[in-house]
């Protein structure tokens, strides 16, 4: 899948903005967005840019559904890789699954779904049939 660097950007954001969610930062959400926006080719300066102005990022909704989906996955994945998943998280995640079109059946199938998987990373498969189910 190919992203634009704008759709990069936003991407980073908003795991970033997961992870401050909670008002701190853990050495592993870091290493996670470093790691996502290396594999998206962001430079180590724009990686470092948007981890130090947390007051600039927003949410922005991916036109495409399948990158929502994949993304949405992301941010589920960030909220669970400090081991703890706080309210304040699990409220951004039903927030960004509104903006992004997801029903709230769907975020409760595929947080189900994360448990039965090590790292809570659902098989893409599964993934897009989760949706395709929770959508009809």
């Amino acid at each position: 899948m190919t992203y634009t660097t704008e759709e990069k950007k936003h991407i980073i954001s908003e795991l970033i903005l997961m992870a401050f969610v909670d008002n701190r930062l853990q050495k592993e959400e870091i290493a996670f967005v470093t790691s996502v926006g290396k594999r998206m080719e962001l430079s180590d300066e724009e990686i470092n840019y948007l981890l130090t102005h947390p007051e600039e990022l927003s949410i922005s909704t991916p036109k495409d559904y399948n990158k929502r989906i994949i993304h949405f996955h992301r941010m589920m994945l960030m909220m669970h890789i400090d081991g703890h998943v706080d309210e304040q998280e699990l409220q951004l995640l039903h927030e960004v699954a509104l903006q992004y079109g997801f029903r709230k059946t769907t975020v409760d199938t595929l947080l189900q779904s994360m448990i039965k998987y090590p790292h809570g990373e659902i098989p893409v498969s599964e993934l897009m049939q989760i949706h395709t189910r929770n959508s009809n």
